[in-house]
């Protein structure tokens, strides 16, 4: 008799533990569950805002606003997107860098360049698009190729000037309507 009650008590013992690593063990699947949606979630976001970026790209009315900048001599800098873009709209290209503190060609410490596009060809390889423009204006004529990232609206603007240098603009595409960007004064 002594022996089931010392059984009787052991279980009495154990059996609030084994129900606490029963609750900590759901409480990390639930954990897991809920960062597996939230991941899910956030893919389905991406997918759509890279369809609306590539929509606004094929139809020539978008914005790269550049959170940094690689110079040809392999600087990156890191910039306010809203000062720092290449614009689309139908047929005209606005390129634009600032520091956004006043002065400079532009009144916002940096240049803004519009020029006309007199050339398109987009390639998709496997889910890497990119889209190639020549662009023409009075003060500069460069090569603009876009490439998107292979997941989101992330992409990258490599412009190659018709006076030898390069710079390539990192940043996410939105279309033109649903972004407000702070134009300088344009050269030309």
């Amino acid at each position: 008799m002594k022996k089931l009650q010392i059984l009787l008590l052991f279980m009495v013992t154990l059996f609030p533990s084994v129900l606490i690593s029963q609750n900590t063990k759901s409480k990390k699947e639930v954990r897991k569950e809920m960062q597996s949606e939230r991941k899910a979630q956030e893919a389905h976001l991406d997918s759509i805002n890279r369809q609306m970026a590539l929509l606004a790209v094929s139809s020539n009315n978008w914005v790269l606003n550049a959170t940094s900048i690689n110079t040809t001599g392999g600087t990156v800098t890191y910039v306010q997107p809203n000062v720092n873009f290449i614009k689309t709209v139908g047929d005209m290209m606005t390129f634009q860098t600032s520091t956004g503190f006043g002065g400079g060609i532009n009144a916002m410490g940096g240049i803004t360049l519009r020029g006309m596009i007199v050339g398109k060809t987009h390639s998709d390889d496997k889910g890497s698009v990119s889209y190639t423009y020549n662009v023409r204006g009075t003060a500069f004529n460069a090569t603009v190729i876009l490439t998107f990232d292979n997941e989101g609206d992330t992409a990258s603007a490599f412009m190659n000037f018709d006076n030898g240098y390069s710079l390539t603009m990192y940043g996410e595409v939105q279309p033109y309507t649903t972004n407000s960007v702070t134009e300088g004064t344009s050269v030309n």
